[in-house]
């Protein structure tokens, strides 16, 4: 695993990238499989797409993607994105009566919290916004949720991170819908960050509705994500704007794509294989832990550095948010960008923003080496 940059393409560019969160690298043997693809379907067209597509490579890949998270294919329903992947099931819960609570907590992706607020508009509920403060335990972390969920009077439905995308921490899902099963609350599971550097095995999460990408950890081409329904829940995700293309009982009619993204369902299956070959999630999880420790054990007692996410990584992922003390998360970012050439990113938790720095499997120590020289400089000035 030590070697796999070599897997990688090269950048050419002078900023040194470690903000790998937005959506990774495809690897050489994938990014010649998408390319293929584009070809392929470009020369074929119509007859291709409309046939042998639509027929064989489809189910194909939502018989692989439902195996990669010991669900079934007729659970599976690809999407053009995690964000669509989550819209449709928020959107598209339609088991809330006017009065209902839905959940949420200033740490989920703001487009997530944006959608579940907009609930209130679209089916009368009362909105609600859990307010954490970073660093948080993960025993704080469940107690909050614990309690929200018995003290919140007519609290339906809940939006839950399996990893935080503002800092990467992860986030006891089992536990906490668990517990919301038991008060009879429908939880809405955001696995944008979790699929690829985490196990997701839906059945023992126990988890019924989740959304995922593939374009982050997976390193598949952008522009393809999927949902997990399960079907005995199936009815309370109503069809996409009277979709009729399929039957109410078919997954498939949650959304009506249109125009599929050609390249990426074809070369996806690639970017599984080779997501395999390097040993899978449990290889990734251990390299990545490896390249976040590497940096976050010299910078986390550095005078006037907070770092904003679990310092074991037991408890976190390849995203780490900071903050130094005396400059705002803008002055941060801007800082390590003109300064030391370090592309970083600010995330939003509501009330403030922050820092966020994300190693990739390619991520380099001597990459690291520059923002750990970096953070001391910042801190000593």
């Amino acid at each position: 695993m030590h070697d796999i940059a070599s897997q990688y393409p090269k950048s050419t560019s002078t900023v040194t990238n470690l903000e790998h969160g937005y959506f990774g690298a495809m690897a050489l043997p994938v990014q010649a499989a998408f390319e293929e693809a584009v070809r392929y379907a470009n020369a074929h067209l119509s007859p291709f797409v409309r046939g042998e597509f639509t027929a064989r490579h489809v189910d194909i890949l939502r018989t692989r993607l439902a195996q990669l998270i010991n669900a079934e294919p007729d659970e599976i329903l690809l999407t053009r994105s995690g964000s669509e992947s989550m819209q449709v099931l928020i959107g598209q819960y339609h088991s809330l009566q006017p009065g209902d609570v839905v959940l949420w907590s200033n740490l989920d992706y703001p487009a997530m919290r944006n959608s579940m607020a907009w609930l209130q508009q679209r089916r009368g509920v009362t909105p609600l916004t859990l307010q954490f403060e970073l660093p948080i335990s993960q025993e704080d972390l469940l107690a909050r949720y614990k309690d929200a969920i018995r003290s919140t009077p007519g609290l339906k439905l809940m939006l839950l991170s399996q990893v935080y995308p503002c800092n990467g921490q992860q986030v006891p899902v089992r536990e906490i819908v668990a517990f919301a099963r038991e008060h009879g609350v429908d939880v809405l599971v955001d696995s944008a960050h979790a699929l690829g550097q985490l196990p997701v095995d839906v059945q023992q999460m126990h988890v019924d509705f989740a959304g995922f990408n593939l374009h982050k950890w997976i390193g598949a081409p952008p522009g393809l994500g999927f949902v997990f329904i399960r079907a005995a829940q199936l009815h309370k995700i109503e069809p996409h704007m009277g979709d009729q293309d399929y039957p109410v009982t078919d997954i498939r009619c949650r959304l009506h794509v249109g125009m599929p993204a050609l390249g990426a369902v074809l070369a996806t299956p690639a970017a599984l294989d080779f997501h395999d070959s390097v040993g899978g999630t449990q290889a990734k999880t251990a390299r990545l832990a490896e390249l976040r420790d590497y940096w976050v054990s010299r910078v986390a007692d550095l005078p006037g550095l907070r770092l904003l996410s679990p310092r074991a990584a037991e408890h976190g992922t390849a995203l780490v948010a900071f903050a130094i003390d005396g400059m705002s998360a803008r002055e941060l970012q801007q800082a390590l960008l003109n300064r030391f050439n370090i592309f970083t990113v600010e995330r939003n938790i509501g009330h403030s923003n922050i820092v966020r720095a994300t190693v990739a499997l390619s991520t380099t120590t001597e990459e690291l080496d520059q923002l750990v020289a970096a953070l001391t400089a910042l801190t000593h000035a």
